[in-house]
């Protein structure tokens, strides 16, 4: 993912869990890493995945 000012790739600076309604997601913060770009060190984009949460240890493994 690139920033949207200077086009140079992102990192993802944090990542954690997050529950909304029931359901769990992991919530990935993006900054750029581009020193003379205005959104350096700034959160520039957050993206959450959903999980799927099992006990079974036979479970399938998709992909989203």
């Amino acid at each position: 993912m690139q920033c949207p000012k200077c086009m140079v790739e992102m990192r993802v600076e944090e990542s954690g869990y997050v529950q909304n309604e029931g359901k769990v997601f992991l919530k990935q913060t993006f900054t750029c890493r581009n020193k003379n770009c205005s959104n350096h060190g700034k959160e520039v984009k957050s993206i959450y995945l959903p999980l799927t949460i099992t006990d079974d240890p036979q479970a399938e493994v998709t992909e989203p």
